[in-house]
């Protein structure tokens, strides 16, 4: 598939996972537990989705509801057109051979090599000896293990055994690859290679990828989307540039308050106002409304001088945002002034 045909697909936004008003019950003793509470979420052909959230949020849930490995309790969900609730065992197998699956703990089979834990799907979907053979040459090439084929799972990294569990999941030539977790056992320079791996699957391949996580810094680095999870709801949700620089809930704010500093409250407030004995105020930086360049302007204009504090920037889809905490010296005419300039074109907000 080309590159032209991949973004011609993510501009028409056809849809791959469609969730209409989802909900999925479980007994527990005599409890009814609601894991996932009335979903509604349109995922599009091409684009790499993610689902972020806490631990007990609903996401690995979903991602059962989905590959149909839990069925729905209430409401509708397709994947790639076909229904999937109320569908037998048997048809779900068959929809399933277009669904790959890679996870948390890789899921290897210790005693099959490489190249034998990525055949084992297309001995099951009945492909002969000379066709698996080829195509699993071509998998492991595409993962970069082509020098690791007659490998066992114990003799590899953590970062080789995921790949081998990419090359697996694709063996069947999917159209959507669920990625539950996948980097959450690796280390940071590991989980980089693989996400990397996860963007050329997508781009190269034109698969579409839906990645469960609790991590910020995954969503920042694949993402085209996001919906932010908890309690079973999607709480937010939209472009991953949208949702992090303005989060509207408490639950995204807290993912991005892993990535960058936010502004300072309670007891971290009133121990840099002891420190700081200017005017301290916490300033937006977006790429929509203003610059670190724009803000020190402004202030050097009303001849107000300054100390940063605090603060972060943080890059996503190729965009900056964060926040500035500053100290602002002067006299208060010109620090109103100031402050009032930059009210004009990004959030201030004094820190108390």
């Amino acid at each position: 598939m080309t590159e032209d045909h991949i973004v011609s697909s993510r501009s028409a936004a056809e849809p791959m996972v469609v969730l209409s008003n989802v909900t999925k019950e479980f007994r527990v003793g005599k409890k009814t537990v609601t894991a996932v509470d009335h979903v509604d979420l349109t995922i599009n052909r091409g684009e790499i989705f993610a689902i972020i959230g806490y631990s007990g949020a609903g996401k690995s849930t979903l991602v059962r509801l989905i590959n149909g490995l839990e069925s729905i309790t209430g409401g509708s969900l397709t994947v790639n057109g076909f229904e999937v609730a109320g569908k037998r065992e048997s048809q779900l197998r068959e929809a399933r051979t277009n669904i790959g699956m890679i996870f948390q703990q890789f899921n290897l089979m210790n005693s099959r090599t490489v190249a034998g834990n990525v055949e084992f799907p297309l001995k099951v979907a009945g492909w002969d000896k000379n066709k698996r053979a080829a195509r699993v040459t071509e998998l492991l090439e595409f993962v970069g293990l082509a020098d690791k084929a007659k490998n066992y799972p114990d003799q590899l990294s953590g970062g080789q055994k995921q790949r081998v569990g990419i090359a697996r999941a694709l063996a069947t030539s999917p159209s959507l690859l669920l990625a539950d977790e996948s980097t959450s056992a690796l280390d940071p320079e590991t989980t980089a290679e693989v996400l990397d791996l996860l963007k050329k699957v997508n781009h190269e391949l034109g698969i579409t990828v839906i990645v469960i996580t609790h991590e910020m810094d995954v969503v920042s680095n694949i993402a085209d989307r996001v919906a932010v999870m908890e309690l079973g709801k999607v709480v937010e949700s939209g472009n991953v540039y949208d949702v992090f620089s303005n989060p509207q809930t408490a639950t995204a704010k807290r993912f991005v308050g892993t990535a960058v500093k936010t502004t300072p409250v309670g007891g971290e407030a009133a121990e840099l106002k002891e420190r700081h004995r200017g005017y301290l105020v916490n300033i937006e930086i977006t790429e929509g409304n203003t610059s670190i360049g724009k803000v020190l302007s402004y202030l050097g204009s009303r001849n107000v001088s300054f100390n940063i504090v605090q603060g972060g920037l943080e890059t996503l889809q190729g965009k900056s945002y964060g926040n500035l905490t500053l100290e602002l010296i002067g006299d208060v005419i010109s620090i109103d002034a100031a402050v009032a300039e930059l009210k004009t074109v990004t959030r201030v907000q004094e820190v108390r």
